[in-house]
């Protein structure tokens, strides 16, 4: 049971809150429905499945308890999340988005949830996505990424086929009341004026929507003459994304910035690279609906603040979008575009809820292990934590794998930490063999194999008797 399955009841046949014009994707449809199923069969996902330069990814997807929920959370809050910047884009009160989003952010009140958040935030960062190791790697993902067969239409192509539907549907309704306009009369007839004005004016304005066109791989264009670079020949500056600093001042603002990194590093690097025909002055419009998303469904107070930041970026883009209306006037150019990101958008989403759900566990002992090079013997230290948060474990494996490694007599193969509760389950673990650069071990099972079996034994009992 999902906490956000009572959004399944805006979800009709004919489309969101049983409006056609906001139609539901395949894509939307097949997250809420088919959970993991779906999640693993999108191209990119059985990329990292089947590849191991996204390791750590992989790992959290391998490992992660309660994928299938996840992904069902993220489709049911992906719909009501678009609906919500659809709304912020169309907004007559809202004129400066961006400045409303910037002011809801930085007035929200921090609270121990968000206090909770924003240090899972910066272990997925630091820690199960690592960021700071991928970004290393970078050049090597990118051209990776680069031969990944999404199999799917580019998102203007879709968004225009949207267009082109609502067009159709406008010409038809506008036709439809013109034939009945001789057999009506007083009200009615007034009525039926005012709704083909309506029709015309929208008919005028869908006519008119952007054409994108592919000519090669390193540009694109539209009938409005401007040029606009592919997504994946751009050749951007990357500035080397390093470990943020714990310690730092804990706003819902920096929350989401940490968020957004991650989804903007994952959507550039990875998620839309081999796309022809993307337009890079929209890309913060998506990694503001990922922020959004991934604050809602880990029950944050930012994730509206994140909709008018999205729908800003989407209302200064909005040359580039497809115009979609309905034979009302209501306008769904925002609900197109996002809706045919829905995979992506659901893809990345995932992967840094699940990240930040791995967050270091509180553990009440702490065991490092430094394995003696060419011996099965080992230098032990042992820490009892008390009223400790995920911090301080981190500090205090550091600091005993740096004791561990500079007393040694022998040199060592590798050190490695491991965090029990006080049920005996492993909570973390580490290789700290750089103490200074400790990389997360994901996994119950990738623990035990690290570990192996003598030590796996030895500390299901604590008795460890004599060691070197």
């Amino acid at each position: 049971m999902s906490q956000f399955d009572h959004l399944r009841n805006q979800i009709t046949d004919s489309g969101w809150i049983a409006k056609e014009i906001l139609s539901i994707s395949g894509s939307a449809r097949g997250a809420i429905e088919g959970g993991a199923n779906w999640y693993f069969a999108l191209p990119h996902i059985n990329f990292i499945m089947e590849n191991s330069i996204l390791g750590n990814v992989k790992q959290l997807l391998l490992a992660g308890q309660n994928l299938a929920k996840t992904v069902t959370d993220c489709g049911l809050v992906f719909l009501e999340t678009v609906y919500g910047i659809n709304l912020a884009f169309n907004s007559k009160v809202h004129r400066n988005l961006a400045g409303t989003g910037q002011s809801l952010l930085l007035g929200l009140t921090v609270s121990g949830t968000e206090r909770i958040l924003y240090a899972a935030a910066v272990s997925a960062h630091n820690e199960s996505i690592n960021l700071p190791e991928l970004d290393a790697k970078g050049v090597e993902i990118r051209s990776m990424a680069a031969g990944i067969q999404s199999g799917e239409e580019s998102a203007i192509s879709q968004a225009q086929k949207a267009a082109q539907s609502a067009l159709n549907k406008l010409i038809g309704f506008k036709d439809d009341l013109l034939g009945q306009l001789a057999n009506l009369t007083g009200k009615e007839r007034s009525s039926a004026r005012r709704k083909i004005r309506i029709a015309e004016k929208a008919i005028s304005r869908v006519s008119k929507g952007v054409s994108v066109i592919a000519h090669n791989p390193y540009e694109i264009s539209s009938i409005y003459d401007k040029p606009i670079t592919s997504i994946s020949t751009r050749s951007p500056v990357f500035n080397a994304i390093v470990p943020i600093a714990v310690g730092g001042a804990v706003t819902v603002a920096a929350t989401a910035g940490i968020i957004g990194t991650m989804a903007g590093w994952l959507l550039t690097n990875f998620f839309l690279q081999g796309v022809v025909g993307g337009i890079a002055a929209l890309i913060p419009a998506l990694t503001n609906t990922i922020t959004s998303i991934v604050l809602k469904v880990m029950n944050s107070s930012g994730a509206d603040a994140m909709r008018f930041l999205a729908g800003s970026v989407l209302r200064a883009g909005s040359s580039f979008l497809p115009t979609i209306l309905a034979t009302t006037g209501m306008e769904a150019s925002a609900w197109g575009y996002l809706m045919a990101n829905a995979s992506l958008i659901i893809g990345v989403s995932v992967i840094i809820i699940q990240a930040m759900k791995n967050k270091v566990s509180l553990a009440d002992m702490l065991y490092i292990f430094g394995n003696i090079q060419g011996s099965t013997s080992y230098n032990l230290g042992q820490i009892h934590m008390y009223d400790t948060n995920h911090v301080e474990i981190l500090e205090q494996f550091k600091e005993s794998a740096n004791i561990i490694y500079e007393g040694s007599k022998r040199p060592m193969s590798s050190i490695i930490g491991v965090g029990l509760d006080k049920k005996g389950k492993y909570t973390v673990a580490y290789n700290l063999t750089n103490p200074n650069n400790p990389q997360r071990i994901i996994g119950d099972e990738a623990i035990v194999a690290t570990l192996g079996a003598e030590k796996v034994a030895k500390l299901k009992t604590g008795n460890f008797g004599l060691f070197e």
